[in-house]
Protein backbone atom coordinates (compact mmCIF):
# COMPACT_ATOMS: atom_id res chain seq x y z
CA UNK A 1 0.00 0.00 0.00
CA UNK A 2 1.27 3.41 -0.89
CA UNK A 3 1.77 5.56 1.80
CA UNK A 4 1.45 9.31 0.94
CA UNK A 5 4.24 11.33 1.64
CA UNK A 6 4.12 15.17 3.17
CA UNK A 7 6.62 16.31 0.84
CA UNK A 8 5.31 15.65 -2.41
CA UNK A 9 3.50 18.79 -3.00
CA UNK A 10 6.99 20.58 -2.35
CA UNK A 11 8.63 18.95 -4.89
CA UNK A 12 6.09 19.69 -7.13
CA UNK A 13 6.55 23.28 -6.61
CA UNK A 14 10.16 23.08 -6.89
CA UNK A 15 9.60 21.09 -10.72
CA UNK A 16 8.48 24.42 -11.65
CA UNK A 17 11.43 26.38 -10.81
CA UNK A 18 14.40 24.68 -11.10
CA UNK A 19 15.88 22.18 -14.03
CA UNK A 20 17.23 19.37 -11.44
CA UNK A 21 15.66 18.43 -7.89
CA UNK A 22 17.53 15.92 -5.88
CA UNK A 23 15.48 13.86 -3.00
CA UNK A 24 17.96 12.19 -0.95
CA UNK A 25 17.66 10.32 2.05
CA UNK A 26 19.14 7.05 3.45
CA UNK A 27 18.23 4.01 1.63
CA UNK A 28 14.73 2.48 1.93
CA UNK A 29 13.41 5.70 3.10
CA UNK A 30 10.91 5.52 0.27
CA UNK A 31 12.85 7.56 -2.65
CA UNK A 32 11.83 5.53 -5.29
CA UNK A 33 8.64 4.54 -4.69
CA UNK A 34 8.38 8.66 -4.36
CA UNK A 35 10.38 9.13 -7.17
CA UNK A 36 7.98 6.25 -9.47
CA UNK A 37 4.27 8.25 -8.11
CA UNK A 38 5.64 11.70 -9.49
CA UNK A 39 7.09 10.23 -12.97
CA UNK A 40 3.22 8.29 -13.61
CA UNK A 41 2.11 12.00 -12.62
CA UNK A 42 4.13 13.88 -14.51
CA UNK A 43 4.74 11.32 -17.61
CA UNK A 44 8.42 11.50 -17.30
CA UNK A 45 10.76 9.03 -18.00
CA UNK A 46 11.92 6.85 -15.40
CA UNK A 47 15.51 5.33 -15.36
CA UNK A 48 17.34 3.69 -12.43
CA UNK A 49 21.00 2.74 -11.52
CA UNK A 50 20.07 -0.13 -9.61
CA UNK A 51 19.65 -1.24 -13.24
CA UNK A 52 23.08 -2.65 -14.06
CA UNK A 53 22.69 -2.50 -17.56
CA UNK A 54 21.70 1.05 -17.41
CA UNK A 55 24.45 1.58 -14.70
CA UNK A 56 26.91 0.39 -17.27
CA UNK A 57 25.91 2.47 -20.52
CA UNK A 58 26.01 5.90 -18.18
CA UNK A 59 29.10 4.96 -16.75
CA UNK A 60 30.60 3.97 -20.15
CA UNK A 61 29.03 7.24 -22.16
CA UNK A 62 28.12 9.74 -19.72
CA UNK A 63 27.42 12.43 -22.10
CA UNK A 64 25.01 10.84 -25.10
CA UNK A 65 23.37 8.97 -22.14
CA UNK A 66 22.68 12.54 -20.41
CA UNK A 67 21.74 13.96 -23.98
CA UNK A 68 19.13 11.29 -24.28
CA UNK A 69 17.40 11.51 -21.19
CA UNK A 70 17.31 15.36 -21.77
CA UNK A 71 14.61 14.70 -24.93
CA UNK A 72 12.18 14.26 -21.95
CA UNK A 73 11.61 15.25 -18.18
CA UNK A 74 13.13 12.37 -16.81
CA UNK A 75 13.60 10.51 -13.61
CA UNK A 76 17.52 8.88 -12.41
CA UNK A 77 17.21 6.89 -9.05
CA UNK A 78 20.44 6.13 -7.54
CA UNK A 79 22.05 9.23 -9.20
CA UNK A 80 25.11 8.73 -6.75
CA UNK A 81 26.24 5.13 -7.65
CA UNK A 82 27.18 6.73 -11.35
CA UNK A 83 29.25 10.24 -10.70
CA UNK A 84 30.11 10.29 -13.85
CA UNK A 85 26.89 11.78 -15.44
CA UNK A 86 27.03 14.92 -13.07
CA UNK A 87 29.11 16.71 -15.50
CA UNK A 88 27.13 15.66 -18.44
CA UNK A 89 23.98 16.86 -16.41
CA UNK A 90 25.29 20.52 -15.92
CA UNK A 91 26.20 20.82 -19.72
CA UNK A 92 22.09 19.47 -20.74
CA UNK A 93 20.87 21.73 -18.37
CA UNK A 94 22.65 24.91 -19.30
CA UNK A 95 22.04 24.00 -23.18
CA UNK A 96 18.68 24.07 -22.59
CA UNK A 97 17.73 25.57 -19.46
CA UNK A 98 14.23 24.66 -19.03
CA UNK A 99 12.93 23.68 -15.63
CA UNK A 100 11.66 20.42 -14.48
CA UNK A 101 14.04 18.58 -16.56
CA UNK A 102 15.34 16.15 -14.23
CA UNK A 103 14.39 14.51 -10.45
CA UNK A 104 17.38 13.21 -9.19
CA UNK A 105 17.06 10.24 -6.52
CA UNK A 106 20.06 10.06 -3.66
CA UNK A 107 21.33 7.84 -0.90
CA UNK A 108 24.23 9.78 -0.35
CA UNK A 109 24.61 13.25 0.10
CA UNK A 110 25.83 14.76 -3.37
CA UNK A 111 27.64 17.46 -1.91
CA UNK A 112 29.74 15.34 0.69
CA UNK A 113 31.05 12.75 -1.99
CA UNK A 114 34.62 12.62 -3.16
CA UNK A 115 33.91 11.00 -6.51
CA UNK A 116 32.13 14.48 -7.05
CA UNK A 117 34.04 17.32 -8.03
CA UNK A 118 31.43 19.54 -10.72
CA UNK A 119 29.20 21.82 -8.77
CA UNK A 120 25.71 21.99 -9.90
CA UNK A 121 25.00 25.24 -7.83
CA UNK A 122 22.15 27.44 -9.36
CA UNK A 123 20.90 24.23 -11.07
CA UNK A 124 19.90 22.38 -8.54
CA UNK A 125 17.74 22.07 -5.26
CA UNK A 126 17.63 19.39 -2.91
CA UNK A 127 15.06 18.12 -0.47
CA UNK A 128 15.82 15.43 2.27
CA UNK A 129 13.19 12.21 2.01
CA UNK A 130 13.77 10.58 6.01
CA UNK A 131 11.59 7.42 6.73
CA UNK A 132 8.06 7.52 7.37
CA UNK A 133 6.65 9.89 9.86
CA UNK A 134 3.82 9.23 12.58
CA UNK A 135 1.91 11.63 11.01
CA UNK A 136 2.11 10.12 7.49
CA UNK A 137 1.89 6.80 8.99
CA UNK A 138 -1.46 7.89 10.27
CA UNK A 139 -2.56 10.08 6.98
CA UNK A 140 -2.02 13.25 8.77
CA UNK A 141 -0.84 16.23 6.25
CA UNK A 142 -0.62 18.90 8.72
CA UNK A 143 2.84 19.73 10.10
CA UNK A 144 3.64 19.82 14.14
CA UNK A 145 6.27 22.69 13.11
CA UNK A 146 3.54 24.92 11.97
CA UNK A 147 1.08 24.18 14.35
CA UNK A 148 3.85 24.88 17.21
CA UNK A 149 4.78 28.30 15.85
CA UNK A 150 1.36 28.94 15.39
CA UNK A 151 0.50 28.80 19.00
CA UNK A 152 -2.13 25.79 18.52
CA UNK A 153 -0.58 22.81 19.59
CA UNK A 154 -2.61 23.31 23.01
CA UNK A 155 -5.67 22.60 20.90
CA UNK A 156 -5.02 20.02 18.40
CA UNK A 157 -6.48 16.44 18.52
CA UNK A 158 -3.92 13.78 18.58
CA UNK A 159 -4.14 10.44 18.75
CA UNK A 160 -3.86 8.52 22.31
CA UNK A 161 -2.41 5.45 22.83
CA UNK A 162 -0.97 3.57 25.45
CA UNK A 163 2.51 4.57 26.86
CA UNK A 164 3.72 0.81 25.86
CA UNK A 165 2.54 1.37 22.52
CA UNK A 166 4.12 4.20 21.52
CA UNK A 167 7.39 2.93 23.25
CA UNK A 168 6.60 0.22 20.89
CA UNK A 169 6.10 2.38 18.04
CA UNK A 170 9.01 4.40 18.41
CA UNK A 171 11.67 0.72 18.44
CA UNK A 172 10.20 -0.04 15.45
CA UNK A 173 10.78 3.10 13.77
CA UNK A 174 9.61 4.83 10.35
CA UNK A 175 11.45 2.69 7.28
CA UNK A 176 8.92 1.19 5.61
CA UNK A 177 10.37 -2.23 4.98
CA UNK A 178 9.55 -3.00 8.73
CA UNK A 179 6.24 -1.92 9.53
CA UNK A 180 3.85 -4.93 10.18
CA UNK A 181 6.50 -7.39 10.41
CA UNK A 182 7.12 -9.66 13.16
CA UNK A 183 10.25 -8.69 15.80
CA UNK A 184 12.42 -11.26 14.36
CA UNK A 185 11.84 -10.03 10.69
CA UNK A 186 12.48 -6.48 11.96
CA UNK A 187 15.80 -7.43 13.47
CA UNK A 188 16.54 -9.36 10.53
CA UNK A 189 15.96 -6.57 8.31
CA UNK A 190 18.04 -4.21 10.25
CA UNK A 191 20.86 -6.13 10.34
CA UNK A 192 21.27 -6.26 6.96
CA UNK A 193 20.50 -2.85 5.98
CA UNK A 194 23.65 -2.02 8.50
CA UNK A 195 25.50 -4.71 6.78
CA UNK A 196 24.74 -3.01 3.28
CA UNK A 197 25.41 0.29 4.29
CA UNK A 198 28.83 -0.34 5.57
CA UNK A 199 30.12 -3.00 3.33
CA UNK A 200 28.58 -0.87 -0.19
CA UNK A 201 27.75 2.63 0.71
CA UNK A 202 30.72 3.54 2.57
CA UNK A 203 33.02 3.52 -0.28
CA UNK A 204 30.69 5.95 -2.49
CA UNK A 205 31.36 9.37 0.13
CA UNK A 206 35.06 7.97 0.65
CA UNK A 207 37.72 5.59 -0.50
CA UNK A 208 38.50 3.54 2.57
CA UNK A 209 39.74 0.23 3.33
CA UNK A 210 38.22 -2.68 4.81
CA UNK A 211 39.80 -2.01 8.10
CA UNK A 212 38.14 1.49 8.08
CA UNK A 213 35.08 -0.22 7.37
CA UNK A 214 35.03 -2.16 10.86
CA UNK A 215 36.12 0.82 12.77
CA UNK A 216 33.02 2.52 11.42
CA UNK A 217 30.99 -0.11 12.04
CA UNK A 218 31.92 0.18 15.91
CA UNK A 219 31.43 3.94 16.15
CA UNK A 220 28.19 3.20 14.39
CA UNK A 221 27.49 1.00 17.84
CA UNK A 222 28.96 3.36 20.51
CA UNK A 223 26.62 6.50 18.70
CA UNK A 224 24.00 4.50 19.62
CA UNK A 225 24.70 3.99 23.06
CA UNK A 226 25.07 7.79 23.41
CA UNK A 227 22.42 8.86 21.39
CA UNK A 228 21.20 12.14 22.10
CA UNK A 229 23.81 13.07 23.81
CA UNK A 230 26.98 15.32 23.57
CA UNK A 231 29.40 14.41 21.18
CA UNK A 232 33.09 13.86 22.99
CA UNK A 233 35.54 13.41 19.93
CA UNK A 234 38.61 12.67 22.24
CA UNK A 235 36.53 10.43 24.23
CA UNK A 236 35.34 8.71 20.77
CA UNK A 237 39.19 8.14 19.67
CA UNK A 238 40.25 6.83 22.97
CA UNK A 239 37.74 4.43 22.97
CA UNK A 240 38.65 3.19 19.46
CA UNK A 241 42.32 3.89 19.27
CA UNK A 242 42.10 6.41 16.52
CA UNK A 243 42.80 10.12 16.06
CA UNK A 244 40.29 13.17 17.20
CA UNK A 245 40.51 14.27 13.35
CA UNK A 246 39.60 10.68 12.27
CA UNK A 247 36.19 9.93 14.37
CA UNK A 248 35.39 13.56 13.12
CA UNK A 249 35.68 12.47 9.48
CA UNK A 250 34.26 9.05 10.14
CA UNK A 251 30.67 11.01 11.78
CA UNK A 252 30.70 12.92 8.87
CA UNK A 253 30.91 10.10 6.31
CA UNK A 254 27.99 8.47 8.50
CA UNK A 255 25.99 11.90 7.75
CA UNK A 256 26.72 12.02 4.21
CA UNK A 257 24.49 8.25 4.02
CA UNK A 258 21.94 9.94 6.21
CA UNK A 259 22.36 7.02 9.13
CA UNK A 260 23.03 9.84 12.14
CA UNK A 261 23.00 14.22 12.66
CA UNK A 262 25.28 16.32 14.56
CA UNK A 263 22.81 18.78 16.12
CA UNK A 264 24.72 22.06 16.95
CA UNK A 265 24.54 24.41 20.12
CA UNK A 266 22.07 27.78 19.75
CA UNK A 267 23.76 30.80 20.82
CA UNK A 268 22.49 34.09 20.30
CA UNK A 269 25.70 34.86 19.15
CA UNK A 270 25.90 32.58 15.69
CA UNK A 271 29.36 32.19 15.37
CA UNK A 272 29.47 30.19 18.33
CA UNK A 273 27.31 27.35 16.94
CA UNK A 274 29.87 25.21 14.79
CA UNK A 275 33.04 25.87 17.60
CA UNK A 276 30.93 24.77 20.65
CA UNK A 277 30.14 20.93 20.86
CA UNK A 278 27.57 19.10 18.97
CA UNK A 279 24.82 16.25 20.30
CA UNK A 280 24.78 12.98 18.13
CA UNK A 281 21.31 12.35 17.00
CA UNK A 282 19.88 9.33 14.56
CA UNK A 283 18.09 9.75 11.74
CA UNK A 284 15.51 6.16 12.71
CA UNK A 285 14.88 5.13 16.08
CA UNK A 286 14.36 1.71 14.68
CA UNK A 287 17.64 1.25 13.66
CA UNK A 288 18.85 2.88 17.22
CA UNK A 289 16.92 0.23 19.36
CA UNK A 290 18.20 -2.88 16.98
CA UNK A 291 21.57 -1.26 17.88
CA UNK A 292 21.18 -1.26 21.14
CA UNK A 293 19.41 -4.74 21.51
CA UNK A 294 16.30 -3.28 23.75
CA UNK A 295 12.60 -3.32 22.65
CA UNK A 296 9.39 -2.13 24.83
CA UNK A 297 9.83 -4.17 27.96
CA UNK A 298 13.03 -3.87 28.41
CA UNK A 299 13.42 0.26 28.07
CA UNK A 300 10.33 0.88 30.60
CA UNK A 301 10.98 -1.88 33.30
CA UNK A 302 14.95 -1.33 32.92
CA UNK A 303 16.75 0.94 30.88
CA UNK A 304 14.96 4.13 32.11
CA UNK A 305 18.24 6.18 31.17
CA UNK A 306 18.42 4.48 27.59
CA UNK A 307 14.38 5.28 27.12
CA UNK A 308 15.26 8.69 27.70
CA UNK A 309 17.62 9.33 25.16
CA UNK A 310 15.32 7.23 22.94
CA UNK A 311 12.48 9.22 22.98
CA UNK A 312 14.32 12.73 22.91
CA UNK A 313 16.24 10.68 19.21
CA UNK A 314 12.06 10.30 18.78
CA UNK A 315 11.01 13.71 19.01
CA UNK A 316 14.30 15.17 17.57
CA UNK A 317 13.50 12.64 13.94
CA UNK A 318 10.35 13.78 13.74
CA UNK A 319 10.47 16.93 14.29
CA UNK A 320 13.51 16.97 11.37
CA UNK A 321 10.39 15.16 8.90
CA UNK A 322 8.48 17.77 9.83
CA UNK A 323 11.31 20.57 8.87
CA UNK A 324 10.89 19.60 5.24
CA UNK A 325 7.70 20.84 4.94
CA UNK A 326 7.33 22.99 7.27
CA UNK A 327 5.64 26.61 5.85
CA UNK A 328 8.65 28.26 6.82
CA UNK A 329 12.45 27.05 6.94
CA UNK A 330 13.64 25.61 10.52
CA UNK A 331 16.90 24.94 12.43
CA UNK A 332 17.23 22.74 15.36
CA UNK A 333 19.14 23.00 17.80
CA UNK A 334 20.44 22.36 21.47
CA UNK A 335 21.05 24.73 24.52
CA UNK A 336 23.69 24.49 26.89
CA UNK A 337 24.48 27.32 29.24
CA UNK A 338 26.62 26.13 32.43
CA UNK A 339 24.16 24.04 34.24
CA UNK A 340 20.90 25.05 32.20
CA UNK A 341 20.20 23.48 28.81
CA UNK A 342 17.34 22.40 26.91
CA UNK A 343 17.04 19.33 24.50
CA UNK A 344 15.98 20.93 21.22
CA UNK A 345 15.94 24.23 20.36
CA UNK A 346 13.68 25.55 17.02
CA UNK A 347 14.35 28.27 15.20
CA UNK A 348 13.43 30.55 12.07
CA UNK A 349 14.39 32.95 9.72
CA UNK A 350 13.27 35.47 11.36
CA UNK A 351 15.28 34.69 14.56
CA UNK A 352 11.95 33.36 16.50
CA UNK A 353 12.35 30.23 18.80
CA UNK A 354 10.90 27.35 20.55
CA UNK A 355 12.96 25.62 23.17
CA UNK A 356 11.27 21.99 23.82
CA UNK A 357 12.28 19.72 26.92
CA UNK A 358 12.26 15.93 27.09
CA UNK A 359 10.69 13.96 29.38
CA UNK A 360 10.27 10.05 29.12
CA UNK A 361 7.83 10.43 32.60
CA UNK A 362 4.33 10.99 33.23
CA UNK A 363 4.72 12.98 35.75
CA UNK A 364 5.90 17.30 35.61
CA UNK A 365 8.21 18.60 38.07
CA UNK A 366 8.83 22.45 37.93
CA UNK A 367 12.45 21.66 38.12
CA UNK A 368 11.96 20.74 34.49
CA UNK A 369 11.36 24.77 33.44
CA UNK A 370 15.17 25.44 34.12
CA UNK A 371 16.14 25.31 31.03
CA UNK A 372 13.32 27.39 29.48
CA UNK A 373 14.09 30.19 31.77
CA UNK A 374 17.75 30.59 31.37
CA UNK A 375 16.72 30.07 27.69
CA UNK A 376 14.08 32.65 27.88
CA UNK A 377 16.02 35.40 29.70
CA UNK A 378 18.98 34.83 27.14
CA UNK A 379 17.06 35.24 24.02
CA UNK A 380 14.42 37.66 24.92
CA UNK A 381 12.37 39.46 22.31
CA UNK A 382 13.00 35.61 20.16
CA UNK A 383 11.64 33.64 22.31
CA UNK A 384 8.39 32.53 21.12
CA UNK A 385 7.17 29.89 23.50
CA UNK A 386 8.52 26.44 25.65
CA UNK A 387 6.96 23.19 26.15
CA UNK A 388 8.02 20.73 28.33
CA UNK A 389 7.30 16.67 25.84
CA UNK A 390 6.48 14.08 28.84
CA UNK A 391 5.00 10.61 28.57
CA UNK A 392 1.09 12.02 29.96
CA UNK A 393 -1.80 12.39 28.05
CA UNK A 394 -2.65 15.54 28.98
CA UNK A 395 -2.16 19.29 27.93
CA UNK A 396 -1.38 21.13 31.02
CA UNK A 397 0.42 24.87 31.45
CA UNK A 398 3.19 25.25 34.30
CA UNK A 399 4.48 28.28 35.55
CA UNK A 400 7.38 29.60 37.48
CA UNK A 401 9.42 32.97 37.59
CA UNK A 402 6.79 34.91 35.67
CA UNK A 403 7.42 32.67 33.04
CA UNK A 404 4.47 29.94 31.29
CA UNK A 405 5.37 27.09 29.51
CA UNK A 406 2.93 24.03 28.26
CA UNK A 407 3.53 20.75 28.90
CA UNK A 408 2.57 18.37 26.15
CA UNK A 409 2.18 14.72 25.30
CA UNK A 410 5.22 13.26 23.13
CA UNK A 411 2.17 11.47 21.75
CA UNK A 412 1.15 14.60 19.19
CA UNK A 413 3.47 13.40 17.65
CA UNK A 414 1.67 10.09 16.20
CA UNK A 415 -0.60 12.13 14.29
CA UNK A 416 -4.54 13.45 14.42
CA UNK A 417 -7.14 11.64 16.09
Amino acid sequence: MYIRRNITPIIYELLKDFRIVAINGPRQSGKTTLSREIAKALKMDYYTFDNEATKLTAQNNPIPFIQQLSKKASVIDEIQMVPEVISALKISVDEQNQPGMFLLTGSADLFKMSAIKESLAGRMVSISLFPLSYFELSGCSKNIIDILFDGKITSFNFKKMSYKKMIEQITTGGFPSVQGKSSRSQEGWFESYIEARIEKDLSLVKKISQENKSEINKLLRILASITSNLLKYSSLSKHLNIKDMTVKSDIEILEALFLVKRVNPYFTNRGKREIKAPKIQFIDTGLVSHLLDVDAHTLIVKEREVLGNLIENFVYAELLKHGTYAKKSTKIYHYRDGNHEVDLVLEQKNSKIIAIEIKSSATIKTEYTRGLIQLAKNAKENFFQGYIFYGGDEVLPISKDGYTFWCIPFGVLFGEA
